[in-house]
């Protein structure tokens, strides 16, 4: 009996270490399987690029800096074609030109657009698709007309933008009245006289913060202190008689203004008769140069009259085209350099030096010397060359115009840029 039972108990303890046994193995079964499916998701991991692990949202963002490559973009896969067109932002610039005889792909990507602020740039003149755009006209924020067409004005401009803020127009010589909405304008009238016009018609934008004039203006006149922007803060003037409108200006808010200098042909009255105080204000100036024509003698000289009008310039930033006029002694009765009318300037900006203009560089360090035996304040001074420019100014620690700038300003900053 002894021996039966102890062969009983040893066929229960083979059993239970035999269910053990089978129950390790189906956990190690499991732990294969589990590992199988790690290894196989790490090996399609690898299989698919970085950037298609990226969310929606964040591939999105990147492809908005690519949009003009739209048409390859939508080719690569489903998904990118899937996140181009749910992103509105891919769909709010109109180049109207685009959609001539296409109305219904206008409105497709006009309706994908949903509700964002809309761009759109007008080359030609097509009806159909122009009055469906302007069924959108509330959502125009940027608008650019390049044809100087009245068809076109009228259109537009009976239509309510409320939301327009950007303008780049091209006028003809019977003009709109623009909506007081508008923040920032670049007016460019095509080499056609605009003398007939009163500014009233050309802008009415009580609210506008950024102006920009380009063409010419033969004869405009307006009453002095006439022309009011309560809320003007920058100023870029590409006119050949800029100084009727800035007696006409008040502009309370002014801080930054531009000249530029690109025509040639006639004189530039230089009396100045406005009360130039209600410019105090303005405290950064410029003096650039057009890229298509070169400054002329003339301008030159007419910057110079500027000079005394803006007398609480903090900053300068002018083309080194400049630098005879507005820093040389022998330019005004007085003896004094125009520049000088700068008296609370801190910091100066020359641009565009080459060799050819080692003589401009040379004349500014002769200023900032004189500054510095007169006892004024030492200025900020950078130097800038355009990076397509042969034969740069190289100035290093051991050149001696370097030098005398070091201990002449508060700082020196020489440095590669494209002027803008």
């Amino acid at each position: 009996m002894k021996d039966l039972a102890n062969a009983r108990a040893e066929l229960a303890r083979l059993q239970c270490r035999e269910s053990e046994l089978v129950q390790e193995l189906m956990g190690v079964r499991k732990a294969v399987a589990a590992q199988k499916v790690v290894i196989d998701e790490l090996v399609k991991a690898r299989a698919i690029q970085h950037i298609e692990r990226l969310p929606n949202e964040l591939l999105a963002e990147i492809f908005l800096y690519i949009r003009g490559d739209r048409p390859n973009l939508v080719s690569v896969s489903r998904r990118w074609r899937a996140v181009i067109i749910n992103t509105p932002g891919f769909w709010n610039e109109i180049y109207l030109d685009f959609y001539s005889s296409l109305p219904m792909l206008l409105k497709s990507h006009l309706e994908r657009s949903r509700q964002t602020p809309l761009t759109m740039v007008l080359g030609s003149y097509d009806e159909e698709p122009l009055d469906v755009v302007i069924r959108h006209a509330d959502r125009l924020r940027t608008l650019r007309i390049l044809i100087p067409t009245s068809q076109i004005l009228s259109r537009i401009f009976c239509a309510r933008l409320p939301s327009l803020q950007y303008l780049t127009l091209r006028i003809p010589e019977d003009l709109v009245n623009l909506l007081p909405t508008i923040r920032s304008i670049l007016y460019e009238h095509p080499g056609n006289d605009i003398s007939h016009m009163t500014f009233p018609q050309i802008i009415a934008a009580e609210s506008l913060e950024e102006l920009s004039l380009k063409g010419f203006t033969f004869d405009w006149e307006f009453p002095q202190d006439n022309v009011q922007f309560p809320l003007l803060q920058r100023l870029a003037l590409d006119i050949n008689h800029p100084i009727p409108f800035l007696e006409a200006l008040v502009a309370p808010k002014l801080t930054s203004i531009c000249f530029t200098g690109g025509y040639r042909g006639e004189a530039i009255p230089r009396e100045l008769t406005g009360i130039w105080s209600k410019l105090d204000n303005v405290t950064h100036i410029t003096f650039a140069l057009s890229r298509f024509k070169p400054v002329d003698r003339e301008y030159l000289l007419f910057s110079e009259c500027l000079c005394p009008i803006f007398r609480g310039i903090r900053h300068a930033d002018i083309h080194v085209d400049y630098v005879p006029m507005l820093l040389d002694l022998s330019q005004t009765p007085d003896g004094q350099d125009p520049a000088d009318y700068w008296t609370c300037l801190e910091s100066l900006t020359i641009r565009s030096f080459t060799f050819r203009s080692l003589a401009a560089l040379e004349r500014s360090v002769s200023w900032f010397t004189q500054r510095r035996d007169l006892g004024r304040r030492k200025l900020h001074f950078k130097l800038m060359h355009e990076d397509q420019t042969d034969n740069l100014v190289v100035l290093n620690t051991s050149h001696t115009l370097y030098q005398t700038l070091q201990e002449c300003c508060a700082s020196v900053d020489v440095k590669t840029s494209q002027f803008p």
